[in-house]
């Protein structure tokens, strides 16, 4: 008997988890990936990380690198913790505004980053890198 294939999984769009406390830039993703793929915005790094903590699964993540709650660092730093693997598919959207540690931390990461205001050319192509 040939093997049954799971038609919702084929046909599904990849997941992607964006995180930036600005709700309007999650918007304006969500808006510019609408078809290609299922995005879930959340404005708090905290709360993203308790998605993916829950079980969630993400086939990459977007993540802004300064935010007031939790920065990405840190979420990338309890990511990489959790989940080695996971961490590598993590795409960092920097705003421009750098503390040392965030220039160190950049320096030292392999994934790819991205600079506001960004295009959805640019996006998928950092996403391609991840995926």
């Amino acid at each position: 008997m040939p093997d049954r294939v799971d038609t919702a999984r084929s046909f599904s769009r990849p997941r992607l988890l964006f995180i930036d406390d600005d709700a309007a830039v999650g918007r304006v993703v969500s808006r510019m990936l609408r078809g290609t793929f299922d995005v879930t915005v959340s404005t708090s790094a905290r709360e993203a990380f308790g998605k993916i903590a829950a079980g969630e699964p993400y086939d990459a993540i977007v993540c802004d690198l300064i935010m007031p709650d939790m920065t990405g660092m840190d979420f990338h730093e309890r990511l990489l913790e959790a989940d080695p693997a996971r961490a590598d598919r993590v795409v960092f959207v920097t705003g421009g505004t750098f503390t040392p540690r965030a220039e160190d931390f950049l320096r030292h990461i392999k994934n790819p980053r991205l600079e506001k205001p960004f295009d959805r050319g640019a996006l998928l192509a950092a996403l391609a890198l991840v995926l």
